[in-house]
């Protein structure tokens, strides 16, 4: 299933090495990059490579940034042999290599083998991200990841309003072709780089849905897609707040959504739905910040990396921005990271009930930081925890009321089982509830196949099931 996630994932910005357990000697590592500039030198075919080369401190420094910082220890060596398999694939390529392209497919070699989320970022991948957190960029507007299974890429989700979305896409289609290029064969950093282009031209994906539908054609015309992180709307005097991603500008963005809903019934709202469906995290700030704004002064989440001592709890504040009102949050498997942050908190304090199907799973950190003006890095820091202690990653966080999408097509996402910590305890089980107890009126009806159901059945729950009291979450 999938390996990697290429979406806005939670992320820290930083511009320079974090505090760290060093986990091998200072030999150990000048012993493993001698090896490593030998080993270059074989592969380019001529000369030794200078220690003072720029190519060789790019790859050193990325080397002792794994060494000190990720939140697993890794054995120099280890690394080393990951590089070079990429400098000898790259070479088997394209015998005409440069010094630089053979270092970039180092790079992309070594930090791809640390977890599904490290990775290099080239100065395409590197723009790209940083514009990703600012909210506004150019492409098609799609988090997608690799399916092993099929060797297809598989959509996690279209962005709202995206060239993406208006075509039609939707999580769990398999793209087949990309032009009239297959797909299969492709790892998935180029299959992204052949999505991308510039503004304005246009790109033919081959869709495949189901294992017995015919393959679909689309064309998409490549635009400057604009996040907007918060749309809303009501839903008579229930406040429906759909969050898209976590930016830079999505607190602020759902503060003033819920003030113009609360203007618009006069004070009398009834309680929210926050839709965060299909949204695939973005800034760990943005996420406690969202989680505060219907929390207490309680703990939100716990941020810890290798050294204990630098273990990072986030805390909430006084006040709420919906004080006694009911709040529904709507998650599934496009559901991750940062999303599970501010889900997994609000039932833990049982401030929200969850509807909706089993989150992405994805608890773990990383941090953005360069190595040059224009690459840079993104390394896998630390693992996050709920406030009840349990752990996010690959559990994710399960809903009080699975609920289904209407038309059972969407199929769930989840990280590869090979990739999880197999001594990891799993969560404490939740309370959980039957749409019968909650909606009994939208599970009886027959439902359209493009009825929203999770959200049919949270606005009915808050009307006549939940308005005037806060739910818990375990038993």
């Amino acid at each position: 299933m999938a390996k990697l996630l290429a979406a806005l994932l939670l992320m820290m910005v930083a511009m320079g090495p974090a505090c760290a357990v060093a986990p091998t000697s200072r030999a150990d590592t000048v012993a493993a990059l001698d090896r490593y500039r030998t080993e270059f030198a074989k592969v380019r075919g001529y000369g030794a490579l200078s220690s003072s080369d720029r190519n060789y401190v790019l790859f050193s420094d990325a080397m002792r940034r794994v060494l000190t910082e990720h939140v697993k220890p890794f054995d120099p060596q280890y690394l080393v042999d990951k590089a070079v398999a990429g400098l000898q694939k790259k070479k088997a390529e394209n015998s005409h290599a440069g010094d630089r392209a053979l270092t970039e497919a180092a790079l992309d070699s070594m930090l791809g083998s640390l977890d599904p989320y490290s990775s290099f970022l080239d100065s395409e991948r590197y723009r790209y991200i940083r514009e990703q957190t600012q909210g506004e960029f150019g492409g098609l507007g799609i988090e997608v990841t690799m399916d092993e299974d099929s060797g297809l890429i598989r959509v996690v989700s279209p962005i709202d309003g995206s060239p993406a979305a208006r075509a039609g896409l939707r999580a769990g289609d398999l793209i087949a072709r990309i032009d009239e290029v297959a797909v299969k064969g492709m790892n998935l950093q180029d299959a992204v780089a052949r999505m991308r282009g510039p503004v304005g031209t246009s790109v033919a994906l081959t869709l495949r849905r189901g294992a017995n539908d015919p393959t679909t054609r689309v064309s998409l015309t490549r635009a400057i897609v604009k996040i907007h992180p918060v749309r809303y709307r009501l839903e008579g005097d229930v406040a429906y707040i759909r969050i898209a991603t976590f930016n830079q500008q999505t607190s602020t963005a759902l503060d003033a959504a819920v003030e113009d809903m609360r203007r618009q019934t006069n004070g009398r709202l009834a309680g929210a739905v926050v839709d965060l469906r299909n949204n695939p995290g973005g800034l760990l700030e943005q996420a406690v910040n969202v989680a505060d704004r219907f929390l207490e002064a309680v703990d939100i989440v716990t941020v810890r990396g290798r050294d204990p001592d630098e273990t990072r709890a986030h805390h909430g504040t006084a006040g709420d921005l919906l004080p006694g009102l009911p709040i529904v949050l709507l998650i599934n498997s496009g559901s991750a990271s940062a999303s599970e942050i501010v889900a997994g908190a609000l039932q833990d304090h049982g401030r929200a009930l969850l509807f909706g199907t089993r989150s992405y799973g994805k608890g773990s950190v990383q941090t953005i930081s360069s190595l040059s003006a224009d690459t840079g890095i993104r390394l896998t820091t630390a693992r996050y925890f709920r406030p009840s202690g349990a752990l996010v990653d690959c559990f994710g966080v399960s809903p009080n009321l699975e609920i289904k999408p209407a038309n059972g097509n969407a199929e769930e996402t989840h990280p590869d089982p090979a990739t999880c910590d197999p001594h990891a305890p799993p969560p404490p089980p939740v309370r959980t509830w039957k749409m019968e107890d909650m909606c009994p009126e939208v599970a009886a009806n027959q439902s359209k196949p493009d009825a929203d159901r999770p959200l049919e059945c949270a606005v009915t729950a808050i009307r006549t099931r939940l308005t005037g009291t806060l739910v818990g979450s375990h038993d």
